[in-house]
Parts: C-alpha cells; sequence; structure tokens
C-alpha cells in the first residue's frame, strides 16, 4: 500500500503525465493508435504505465520532498521556491 501513497503525492505530476502519455499515443499527431488497439492490450498498457508510475514515483519521493508539478504548484501558491530536494543522510 505505501507504493501507492507515493503515487497520491505526486498525483498532479502523475496524472498529467499520463494523459500526455496517452493522448500521444491515441492521437493522430502522435502513434495514431485510437480504434486500432483492443480493449485487452489498451488495459495492459494502462496498468503498465501505472506500474512504472508506482516505481518512479517511490525512486523520485526518496530523493525529493514533492512531485515537480507539486513543487511548482506548492512554489507559485506560496510566492517563494519551496526546498525540493531531501538532505542527504
Amino acid at each position: 500500500v505505501a507504493p501507492l501513497g507515493a503515487v497520491g503525492r505526486m498525483a498532479l505530476t502523475n496524472y498529467l503525465t499520463h494523459t500526455v502519455v496517452f493522448t500521444t499515443l491515441a492521437n493522430g499527431y502522435g502513434a495514431g493508435l485510437y480504434g486500432r488497439v483492443s480493449l485487452t492490450a489498451g488495459l495492459v498498457m494502462t496498468l503498465a504505465m501505472f506500474a512504472i508510475q508506482i516505481a518512479l514515483s517511490v525512486v523520485w519521493l526518496k530523493r525529493f520532498h514533492f512531485g515537480p508539478l507539486e513543487w511548482l504548484w506548492r512554489s507559485l501558491t506560496y510566492g517563494k521556491l519551496q526546498p525540493m530536494r531531501r538532505r542527504a543522510g
């Protein structure tokens, strides 16, 4: 369950990454796969993408406090750059 917490802490980054990847795969300006991929293949692609996002979120949050878009959002909200990198130790 803990790895899913990492995905949740980076929800904005993961949501937008997933959206960009799959719209690029589906639409004509990308791979144009819309309507050419079976439901099963689409589900497998989605689950694979989610598994990759889980792994990358866990690794990212070992080094940084926030996801990149969460950091940007937080910095804009507070009006100053927020510390991003975790201290070694």
